[in-house]
């Protein structure tokens, strides 16, 4: 095992008693250390039962457990915070009055039993309280904050609080966050309870500790009260999730909660070529809440880390495309990834690499055209032009919340069957009283609401009001503002993207001057059908930079590096906040395992307009020496005899690719050429094949 381990490594794996911090920095070998510190425990007498080892994920715990049993031969209890949650109140639950028998309700059943909480309490469901309450009570249990604790901050949120966690319990259940948050309160209240899992637990070994809350912290605390043999491994450097909760602190006051921990850092790396981690080394130093470390690798210097300011974003969007195709040649295209700060920014990149023909997954995310509130505005477009569209006015018709349901719209469509009209033109004339509507008047009142939406849209359609202005107004007097209030947690994000679809508008009215509403949903709908099939197993991954944690790629692209996007416009305010944008810049910078780059755009359509930026403030803080400035002109059309090898070029059928060698042929000059689309390597004739340097002539 020695020899696996390098010097510091060795050292926190021997580690044997007393609390201890290692600091991991990225790609250092910390699930090894964890590991094999497991495994120096069981050698030296250490019982298997006595051994407890914690992580955030099920896929790391399954990971940790399967290399222990592997190396020991022993089995080692490995699960997350809320699996252990779960084994201690399966334990001894009965002790607050609950039954060992309990369930854990997931987040449809929980939602269940707040709606009845709120009933109870003759609370009504409007304006988003139902979201309000469950994000509030979420919250507030991994604050360990109790119901009468939160009543003295908000009565009414706190009220609902209690009769939510008195229905749980009559329902001999518990929630997932009650998984973490109930262990602390029976460990409180029952200290002979706490006293058995102690003595249970002789060492406990925690990974990702950096991701921490405040209730895992204490849980940790308590657990490790007496013996104190904690071994904590994680990395400040890489704290990026205090939106759900996650606190720095916890890992920066470790020798304060732990007197006496050693601290060692692990500061070698297996992953990036040190140029590479210089410059990432200089960003994350402009941090003040950190273990000072510096990364270094024995794997050379590799290449300096490319930046590259486009004009605009469609530009820095064909400058990706355009190297991914030259890498193409020498790394698959699933070992390369185009990180990005929030989930609106995909789509100028879904639209360039779905141009080229470069195949492309979204990680951990959806596609920009298959998101909720893109298909809502674009379905109630799509009713301006064809009344009898079913899914569309299923889809957009309660939208917000008009009382109008799956039995309204059953009516609707057997009353338009019998009165031979389009669906649409059926609602017309029920508001017209032409026919009979079979609703009540609270729902005739929702019909005529939409019948005014979408009447004033048609008539902006034939009047040829601008794209942009009409998907706009579509977003406007739907009034889905409001609709999107309903749900606080995700409303900026999806408010986002909808700012994005008004710029593919004004971006796409800009392409197809006349262009009309049909055309623009019928390129869309196709866009959507390719995302909708299979994904292949080599594309580019597309992710935000949170997504990207602990995955590793040979060419990394971070984008959009500019001002208000990335730190974002909400970090801008706040130091502490920006700490942490630089964090999230340093992840994804060590992500790379060969090639680096940093792009941005001195002009971006932003909310339906286009923006002077300014370049991210993090670029400033990667010393030159590190750097190289990239330049890129969108090439002009050749004729085919003055292509060159290593040229890109664009064939009509086979898309876009590298030409890899040139010789002369019966039929005369010849290219083989490689298509990173079919990923294949293709004899072309020049006087045949009319190959093109350029992208710009990909066809659309």
């Amino acid at each position: 095992m020695s020899d696996q381990l390098n010097e510091q490594q060795w050292k926190a794996v021997h580690h044997v008693e007393g609390p201890a911090l290692v600091i991991a920095g990225a790609g250092s070998g910390k699930t090894r250390v964890v590991t094999f510190r497991i495994t120096h425990l069981l050698s030296v007498g250490v019982p298997s039962a006595e051994i407890l080892a914690v992580t955030f994920t099920n896929k790391a715990a399954d990971e940790m457990r399967r290399r222990v049993e592997r190396e020991s031969h022993h089995f080692v209890l490995t699960c997350t915070f809320h699996s252990l949650g779960a084994k201690i109140l399966r334990e001894s639950i009965h002790s607050l009055g609950y039954s060992n028998h309990f369930a854990i309700y997931d987040e449809d059943d929980s939602e269940k039993i707040l709606k009845e909480s709120l009933l109870s309490l003759n609370m009504h469901e409007e304006k988003g309280l139902l979201k309000t309450a469950r994000l509030a009570i979420s919250s507030a249990k991994n604050r360990l904050i109790s119901p009468k604790e939160m009543s003295q901050e908000d009565p009414i949120l706190g009220a609902v609080y209690e009769m939510y966690q008195n229905k749980l319990k009559t329902s001999e259940a518990v929630d997932f966050d009650d998984l973490l948050y109930l262990p602390i309160v029976l460990f409180q209240a029952h200290p002979e309870v706490l006293k058995i899992y102690q003595e249970r637990w002789s060492f406990i070994l925690i990974d990702e500790y950096q991701d921490t809350n405040k209730a895992q912290h204490l849980l940790i605390k308590l657990l490790g009260g007496n013996h104190q043999n904690i071994f904590a491994v994680g990395d400040p450097d890489q704290s990026i999730y205090s939106w759900r909760g996650a606190n720095v602190d916890n890992i920066l006051n470790f020798e304060k909660d732990f007197p006496g921990a050693l601290i060692i850092s692990l500061e070698q790396n297996y992953r990036s070529p040190s140029t590479i981690l210089n410059a990432a080394n200089a960003l994350i130093q402009n941090n003040c809440s950190r273990y000072e470390k510096n990364l270094w690798s024995t794997l050379g210097p590799g290449e300096k880390v490319g930046v590259y300011s486009a004009e605009n974003d469609r530009q820095e969007a064909e400058f990706i495309a355009r190297t991914l195709i030259q890498h193409h040649s020498t790394f698959p295209l699933q070992e390369c990834v185009i990180f990005y700060r929030t989930n609106f920014q995909s789509r100028i990149f879904e639209d360039t690499l779905l141009k080229f023909k470069i195949p492309y997954a979204i990680i951990g995310g959806i596609s920009f055209y298959q998101r909720r509130e893109i298909k809502d505005i674009l379905s109630l477009l799509r009713m301006t032009l064809a009344g009898g569209d079913l899914i569309a006015l299923s889809r957009t018709l309660n939208i917000p919340k008009r009382g109008l349901g799956e039995k309204a719209i059953a009516k609707i469509r057997e009353g338009a069957s019998l009165a031979n009209l389009s669906l649409f033109d059926f609602c017309v004339a029920g508001v017209d009283r032409k026919v009979e509507l079979k609703l009540s008047p609270k729902q005739m009142e929702g019909v005529r609401d939409y019948v005014t939406t979408v009447l004033s849209l048609k008539e902006m359609v034939l009047q040829r009001v601008s794209l942009q202005t009409v998907v706009s107004e579509a977003i406007e007097r739907s009034r889905y503002e409001e609709y999107l209030r309903e749900d606080p947690e995700t409303a900026t994000e999806r408010r986002e993207n909808l700012s994005e679809l008004i710029t593919k508008a004004a971006e796409w009215e800009q392409e197809n001057p006349q262009g009309k509403l049909a055309d623009f949903l019928e390129e869309l709908s196709l866009k959507t059908s390719l995302d909708t099939q299979e994904t292949l197993t080599d594309c580019v991954r597309l992710m935000t930079l949170h997504n990207g944690k602990g995955l590793e790629f040979s060419v990394v692209f971070l984008v959009g590096m500019e001002e208000e996007l990335f730190p974002h416009l909400n970090s801008l305010d706040n130091e502490t906040a920006i700490e942490e944008e630089r964090r999230l810049c340093y992840v994804g910078m060590t992500r790379a395992k060969a090639y680096l780059y940093l792009t941005s755009a001195r002009y971006r359509f932003l909310w339906g307009g286009s923006r002077p930026m300014r370049p991210s403030r993090f670029l400033a803080e990667i010393p030159s020496e590190y750097i190289k400035e990239l330049s890129f002109r969108p090439p002009i059309r050749k004729a085919a005899g003055e292509l060159q090898v290593g040229d890109t070029v664009h064939h009509r059928d086979f898309g876009v690719g590298i030409i890899q060698r040139q010789y002369e042929t019966s039929l005369g000059l010849t290219y083989d050429v490689f298509f990173s689309h079919s990923s294949r390597v293709h004899s072309l004739v020049a006087k045949y094949a009319k190959l093109v340097k350029s992208f710009e002539h990909a066809p659309d």
